[in-house]
């Protein structure tokens, strides 16, 4: 069902955590892999060649069009694209500023699809593929100092419900999946914050406790795999209950 040798994939955010997750599974399973980022050392260490590393910004349209642009003259097309790539600020909303929530969006909705608008109008994704966006347990369950992070999250659940049937025609399947607490550094950074009573109650909220990075990549890799052929506009929980109760 993980035989991917002969098929590309993109994938953004795989300098760390989930994205890393995802692409070392995927290349584990023979994918070649084109990886657009700006952690270009730590990219090409992690997955030298025959893999591909695009430098650039995410949040950027110019380097979403160069980056098309690139892949276009070199002629190479996707049977999948994971995009992995994301922020969480931890702020009450009283808080925030334009800049601040534009920050998040930026990167976690507008990194996100702008890219795919771009590898979709040069018809990069093959038909027959499968996007996975990331969307998080957040949406769902909510939380405090969440608010732009969680509301963004909504925004790429929507993108995916619509995104399906745009693409149906083309037999290209689009989901999402959504994590719950994951120990990755992001989530770190944020667990840090918190005193040890704090954490054991979030912890608690997940009935099979915190996450890996791994425990995220397998239902990933079925989402790109053909046995999901029938599956399209799923936001698929990987939340180890978080959102079940």
């Amino acid at each position: 069902m993980t035989d991917f040798a002969g098929k590309r994939f993109l994938v953004t955010g795989a300098s760390s955590g989930l994205g890393l997750a995802c692409a070392q599974a995927l290349a584990r399973h023979g994918a070649e892999l084109v990886l657009p980022g700006r952690r270009e050392q730590v990219l090409r260490e992690t997955f030298p060649a025959p893999h591909r590393v695009v430098v650039g910004d995410l949040r950027e349209e110019e380097f979403h069009k160069r980056l098309g642009s690139e892949l276009k003259q070199a002629a190479l097309t996707f049977h999948g694209v994971v995009l992995a790539a994301g922020m969480q600020e931890i702020r009450p909303l009283m808080m925030e500023s334009a800049a601040s929530l534009t920050r998040t969006w930026e990167i976690n909705v507008l990194g996100s699809l702008g890219l795919l608008a771009q590898l979709l109008k040069l018809r990069l994704v093959e038909k027959g593929g499968s996007i996975v966006l990331f969307s998080s347990g957040a949406a769902a369950a909510g939380g405090a100092g969440l608010v732009s992070y969680a509301a963004s999250k909504g925004a790429i659940e929507a993108a995916t419900r619509s995104l399906a049937v745009e693409l149906a025609s083309q037999r290209i399947r689009v989901n999402a999946v959504a994590p719950g607490v994951v120990r990755t550094p992001m989530s770190e950074s944020y667990l840090q914050k918190l005193n040890v009573q704090q954490i054991a109650g979030i912890e608690k909220d997940h009935p099979l406790g915190f996450g890996t990075p791994e425990d995220v990549a397998g239902p990933v890799m079925f989402l790109l795999t053909d046995a999901a052929r029938w599956v399209t506009g799923t936001v698929l929980a990987v939340d180890g209950g978080l959102t079940s109760h």
